[in-house]
C-alpha cells in the first residue's frame, strides 16, 4: 500500500508520526511512504 503524509511541523503531524512510530505491526509491512512537506511562497518584500 502507498501512503501519502502530508506534513506541516504541527502538533498534528507529531502526532501522527508518533502514532505511526508505535503502531508498525497494526499497518504491517510493506508499506511506501511518501512524505510531503510544501511551504507558503514568500512574498516579493519579504
Amino acid at each position: 500500500m502507498k501512503i501519502l503524509l502530508a506534513v506541516d511541523g504541527s502538533d498534528y503531524t507529531r502526532r501522527m508520526l508518533g502514532y505511526l512510530a508505535t503502531h508498525q505491526e497494526t499497518l504491517g509491512c510493506g508499506h511506501d511512504y511518501t512524505v510531503l512537506h510544501a511551504v507558503l511562497p514568500l512574498p516579493h518584500r519579504g
